[in-house]
């Protein structure tokens, strides 16, 4: 991947980059001609996952405050009034921090982590909002069986183990929630090739007739995501979300067989 700069940021790949990364950017910018003009647009972008204050590096009080804040800091060769920064990457500390920004550039034990600390709710009873931004780059799949039913050797937390999952179980008195993420492959933008067209800058293909009023198809389009789609493509995709499977109702009755004694 290009090591990117400031001109190439967006909300998305900014969460890829790191504090140091960050600074070495600013300090490579600001020597370009146009930093100026553009700097209130690469801080709108920066400001989505940083934190920037800038400080004298002499001031004692402000670098201890911003050491204890857990703040990057950065000192720059300059005699003015502010000469050093300091800088902290936001993080995505509750459920609701997700974004369709940040989603992918988390792991399955992140957003199992972040639900399982969402007061117990577990994947029911998040919003359909965030529902939609975890399936935008994870598969999701959740069951709700008896203990006895749902830890059975070969059944379905193995299963799915198998399949790459990461799971999380919450306990429900004698029934367990397990919700099984894994992530999505990335998919790369779809690339066309039309004979004969011809091409405006941005990759629209251009009418030679009438470029006023010709419509144009924009080959660059953001992948539209699918939030809901299947979850696997095994027979047993569908077979566990609420209800144990029919090979799992003997170790259910037995289950209330002991309870019974």
């Amino acid at each position: 991947m290009a090591k990117l700069k400031l001109d190439n940021l967006t909300k998305s790949n900014i969460w890829t980059i790191s504090e140091s990364e960050l600074n070495q950017m600013l300090i490579e910018g600001k020597k370009k001609e146009g930093f100026a003009e553009n700097e209130t647009h690469y801080m709108n972008i920066i400001h989505t996952v940083f934190d920037i204050q800038y400080f004298d590096r002499d001031d004692e009080k402000a670098k201890a405050r911003f050491e204890a804040e857990q703040y990057d800091l950065f000192y720059a060769p300059s005699d003015g009034e502010y000469n050093a920064v300091a800088i902290r990457k936001r993080k995505i500390a509750k459920i609701t921090d997700l974004t369709l920004e940040n989603v992918s550039h988390l792991t399955p034990e992140d957003i199992l982590a972040l639900i399982e600390n969402n007061m117990g709710t577990g994947w029911q009873g998040l919003p359909l909002a965030i529902q939609d931004i975890i399936e935008s780059a994870f598969y999701v799949d959740v069951a709700s069986m008896p203990e006895a039913a749902i830890h059975r050797k070969g059944g379905v937390i193995d299963r799915r183990v198998a399949d790459g999952y990461e799971v999380l179980e919450i306990p429900r008195g004698s029934w367990v929630e397990a919700i099984f993420v894994k992530l999505k492959p990335k998919q790369e933008k779809p690339k066309f090739s039309f004979k004969g067209a011809s091409y405006d800058d941005e990759g629209n293909i251009k009418n030679d007739d009438d470029d006023d009023d010709a419509d144009s198809l924009d080959i660059d389009e953001k992948d539209d995501v699918t939030p809901n789609m299947d979850v696997d493509d095994d027979d047993d995709s569908d077979m566990e979300d609420q209800e144990p499977a029919i090979e799992d109702i003997d170790e259910i009755n037995d289950a209330s067989d002991d309870d019974d004694d």
